[in-house]
């Protein structure tokens, strides 16, 4: 056997110590740290596809929201009713001038009665402001189109339909929402379609909100969407790739639009790198240094995002990453994952905002009144906390509109609004648009005395304003008038086995009492008084 020198000893076990160790290292990168950094990266590839997916549904949904209000309103229903009147003529020139176009971004605008036969069409590039010609409504050819109208009106929930068309003048999305008064007490009369074309201008909007390139480019044949999936489909990534391509399809089912999505991070670490050689030289100097560091400063960090970006993957709740972290990749994924977050963030706040915002008054509208009422409802059941509903309507406003015009119109509502909502300063109490010339409000835990108070002095503030109504027969001024439900708390706090009121019941009862008031000769109030066991307490003017 041969015998060794101590030094030769020496360098031999430092020599497999470092080959071990190197090993180790290596192992650990290639076998832990990076299956975590690809986790990571396509957590992150997931959360920009999620995004894409977000900011078409973000640009469909104003468009949405404003096809609704339009169809659900008693100057269209009327237009349907009778398409060549005066004032259907009156209706069309006033709402669909192509200013109206490009305020709410739109291309094209179609009225259908209950038949499917066209009243009115109009195509307008919000952008380019040309004039533009679809025939996607001309059923007998294009049969897959009745998609649009074979939703009618069932009653009880209002369900506009989207999606996408192809036209002559390229592929566009739209919405269909059946015709009714805004009261919603005739059957529909029809459909209003609203258009908008899927162009580099759509695209490029996207673009700011995935804050990573898209790209759109048509599909000639059926190879070139095989293995695709739709652009709304649900997002599981199983591997880092430079980008995800999604398609979308028209009503016939055919995919027309393929969509790519280029990924901040587009490929996965490499073993090799500046930092790790660095590491592995200093393990050669200091094993036990190197090795301390590699906890503190690696392994932990890592463990450390992984776990942040897992638990807030679970909650659903998003917050900032640290952004200290001396390994470049670890950096970058903390650095693009909080611009996400942030871009996330303020797309969650403008949604919000146009989703419970009325676009007009800027005051809540009925979407958000109705969540309200459905909390105080059960602030009523659960602590036995009672309110009351105010419905307000704005006395003889047609005659307002046909004589001002409904730009004068417009103005009025936002003046009626402030001097409604300034009368609403706690967090429980809310005022809201509910339609039309209609508010909608609620005060929790009224007294009548302190109500009647905030009545008179509603009453009182629109009279002290003064805004002109040269046609109404109260006043000189714009007036309104009240119905007020006021839902009281059983004594006993105890409603099992008993019928509990509802909020349409609440609605109903003041719509009632706001009839009553309007027949006393309006500019008042009338009231009415409920149990939460929805039985009649009392009537008051």
């Amino acid at each position: 056997m041969k015998i060794l020198s101590f030094n030769q000893l020496q360098i031999r076990v430092f020599t497999l110590i470092v080959v071990l160790f190197t090993a180790v290292i290596f192992s650990y990168r290639f076998f832990i740290q990076i299956p975590q950094l690809e986790t990571t990266m396509l957590k992150l590839s997931e959360r920009e596809l999620n995004s894409m997916i977000f900011a078409i549904n973000r640009i469909n949904k104003p468009m949405t929201t404003l096809n609704y209000d339009y169809a659900v309103w008693d100057e269209t229903f009327e237009y349907v009713q009778q398409p060549t009147s005066k004032h259907s003529l009156r209706y069309l020139v006033e709402n669909y001038l192509n200013d109206t176009f490009i305020r709410l971004e739109i291309d094209g605008v179609f009225i259908l009665n209950s038949q499917a036969k066209l009243l009115y069409s109009k195509g307008y590039h919000h952008k380019d402001k040309h004039e533009l010609s679809f025939d996607f409504h001309q059923f007998e050819a294009f049969p897959e189109n009745r998609i649009l109208i074979d939703t009618p009106y069932n009653g009880k929930k209002i369900t506009p339909k989207t999606g996408v068309l192809s036209t002559q003048s390229g592929p566009a999305l739209y919405s269909s929402t059946p015709i009714l008064l805004s009261d919603k007490s005739l059957a529909s009369n029809g459909f209003l379609v609203f258009v908008r074309l899927i162009n580099q201008e759509l695209i490029d909007e996207i673009s700011l909100f995935t804050a990573t390139p898209v790209v759109m480019t048509s599909i000639n044949s059926k190879a070139e969407a095989k293995g695709l999936k739709d652009w709304d489909a649900d997002v599981n990534l199983t591997q880092v790739s430079p980008f995800t391509q999604r398609v979308i399809r028209n009503t016939k089912g055919e995919a027309i639009l393929k969509l790519t999505l280029y990924h901040t991070n587009s490929q996965a670490p490499s073993i090799w790198g500046v930092g790790m050689i660095s590491l592995i030289f200093a393990m050669i100097v200091l094993l036990i240094t190197v090795y301390l560091l590699l906890a503190g400063f690696i392994i932990r960090p890592v463990q450390r995002l992984a776990r942040n970006i897992k638990a807030m993957d679970k909650k659903q709740k998003y917050k900032e990453l640290p952004k200290n972290y001396i390994i470049t990749e670890l950096r970058k994924i903390s650095f693009h994952f909080n611009a996400l977050m942030g871009t996330v963030q303020r797309q969650n706040t403008l949604l919000s905002h146009q989703v419970y915002v009325d676009e007009l008054t800027q005051i809540a509208n009925r979407r958000a009144f109705e969540l309200h009422l459905e909390t105080q409802i059960q602030l009523l059941k659960r602590q036995n906390i009672g309110f009351t509903l105010i419905l307000a309507d704005i006395d003889y406003f047609k005659k307002y509109n046909d004589t001002l015009g409904h730009l004068a119109g417009d103005e009025a509502l936002k003046e009626v609004a402030i001097l409604l909502e300034q009368h609403f300063k706690r967090a429980e109490d809310m005022c809201a648009r509910f339609g039309g010339e209609e508010f909608i409000m609620l005060y929790s835990d009224i007294p009548f005395a302190p109500l009647e108070r905030k009545l008179e002095e509603m009453l009182q503030a629109l009279k002290h304003r003064a805004i002109p109504h040269p046609c109404s027969e109260v006043a000189q001024y714009i007036t309104v008038s009240f119905g007020v439900c006021q839902v009281l708390p059983m004594p006993n706090h105890s409603y099992q086995g008993s019928s509990f009121v509802t909020g349409k019941q609440i609605t109903e009862m003041a719509d009632k009492a706001l009839y009553q008031a309007k027949e006393n000769g309006r500019n008042q109030y009338y009231k009415v008084t409920i149990t939460a066991n929805d039985i009649p307490f009392e009537n008051e003017g």
